[in-house]
């Protein structure tokens, strides 16, 4: 059997970006990480690959925020201590938690939740996967204990169709006084522009969040939403779907004026996915809890780490053992992975070896045609395209069983782009999208966008 390099376009379930030096560069630190500490537990231990680690995420992706990183092993986990960060935050500012000794009082009275929006998706542990609206993901068959713990709301998106950016509203919200305007755009950067907080669009949510929040508090007395968690501009695997990060924007805002701790999972949408070191940047707000792990480590090793202001820091503070963070991950902070991650860091954001970087704006520079784009987005049997980063991503206009996460419709596209195109593609039901890594260039990004355009422009499937 004759084997045939393809194009990895899921990059390898969005973990992988590096280049060939890289690569090499990755593994020779890794390779001296092992030798030269093997793994070291961490708590009231400490080694300099987790230290320099740290450095490079409080200076980079937590600038003028955060002041406290804690390391575990993948984005599920990071996820589940994030959640317990802000709910402990949430339960210290309310006096759900005494400052004395942060006793708990009425805690079997007391059921903390959380606001996040359909389409999400946190993980597969336990945990995060109580913090997602109802899915194919937390199906009985998948999570038979799951219930759902929180208020999900449901998002506005923003696509490419026809070759203009256009917003869309989901029933909940929807409103004919909105301008032609506010709903379709020049180009992304007008989505993503500061002035549109003025614009009846942002009146529109805060009314819709304000509300939903209200009403929820009015029903119960013992619950309590205590944190927002959201993926910031991007939802990856509820279907590659970019959330008006204006709505986005109002949200943290509305939390905020509650004191709703505010997480960003950052897991797949973190370390240039987006083009830009952290999707934060897109949004054009902060978080008091965030979560990393994908590309942190060039996706050569897992590692996570959820990053978190010294507020929230201050909330684990007192004299007994028992208040503290008890997540207790083996291997926290492991040397192979804090060394993989020092290495990929500095290599992303330094223009001498990521020749994609745009080092005056610190974003990078388009990697996919627009004019392929705006063609794709004009055919027939597309529905959508979403294309930002390192990310293009494209539904296939699909009614019924042929749409959603379960959907085969695009079965036999798939089959000639790894059998014929050589290009690796892994669908989400009828979305299929490319993914490369930050390094990636232009050109070999128009060479697998071309064949896809090829390929969709003579889809025709067959059932």
């Amino acid at each position: 059997m004759m084997m045939i390099p393809q194009f990895d376009a899921c990059a390898s379930w969005w973990t992988q970006g590096p280049d060939s030096k890289l690569q090499i560069e990755l593994a020779r630190d890794m390779g001296y990480a092992a030798a030269r500490y093997g793994h070291v537990m961490f708590p009231e231990n400490a080694h300099e690959p987790a230290l320099r680690c740290a450095e490079l995420l409080l200076g980079g992706i937590g600038k003028d925020w955060a002041s406290r990183v804690y390391y575990s092993d993948n984005g599920s986990t990071a996820i589940e201590i994030a959640l317990k960060m802000a709910f402990r935050k949430f339960s210290l500012d309310r006096g759900i938690l005494l400052d004395s000794d942060k006793s708990i009082t009425n805690e079997r009275n007391i059921q903390l939740k959380v606001l996040a929006l359909k389409g999400s998706y946190h993980g597969d542990t336990l945990g995060a996967m109580e913090a997602q609206a109802p899915s194919a993901y937390t199906s009985f068959l998948q999570q038979p204990w799951y219930s759902g713990r929180g208020l999900f709301l449901d998002p506005p998106t923003v696509f490419i169709r026809n070759g203009t950016c256009a917003l869309s509203l989901p029933q909940s919200i929807q409103n004919c006084h909105l301008s032609p305007g506010d709903k379709c755009f020049p180009s992304l950067a007008d989505v993503f522009c500061k002035s549109r907080d003025s614009s009846a669009a942002a009146d529109l949510y805060s009314t819709y969040i304000s509300q939903q929040l209200s009403e929820y508090s009015v029903s119960s007395n013992i619950e309590h939403i205590a944190a927002l968690i959201i993926e910031p501009v991007i939802q990856g695997a509820g279907g590659m779907h970019m959330i008006d990060p204006l709505f986005q924007r109002v949200l943290v805002h509305e939390c905020r004026d509650r004191k709703i701790p505010v997480i960003f999972d950052e897991v797949f949408t973190g370390f240039w996915r987006l083009g830009v070191e952290s999707a934060s940047e897109l949004l054009g707000c902060l978080p008091d809890v965030a979560c990393y792990a994908k590309l942190m480590t060039g996706g050569i090793v897992p590692l996570a780490a959820t990053v978190t202001t010294e507020a929230v820091f201050e909330a684990f503070k007192s004299d007994s053992k028992l208040t503290a963070l008890l997540h207790g991950h083996s291997y926290t902070a492991h040397a192979m992975g804090c060394s993989a991650a020092v290495k990929a860091i500095q290599w992303f954001r330094d223009p001498s070896t990521n020749s994609n970087l745009d080092f005056d704006r610190m974003k990078l520079k388009e990697l996919w045609d627009g004019t392929l784009v705006n063609q794709l987005s004009s055919l027939p049997n597309v529905k959508r395209v979403v294309s930002l980063g390192t990310l293009c991503a494209i539904e296939l206009q699909a009614e019924g069983s042929d749409a959603g996460y379960a959907s085969l419709y695009a079965r036999s596209l798939i089959q000639q782009l790894r059998e014929e195109d050589d290009i690796y593609v892994r669908p989400l039901g009828n979305v299929i999208y490319l993914m490369c890594g930050p390094c990636t260039t232009r050109d070999v990004c128009t060479e697998q966008l071309s064949k896809v355009y090829h390929r969709i422009s003579h889809f025709n499937p067959i059932h």
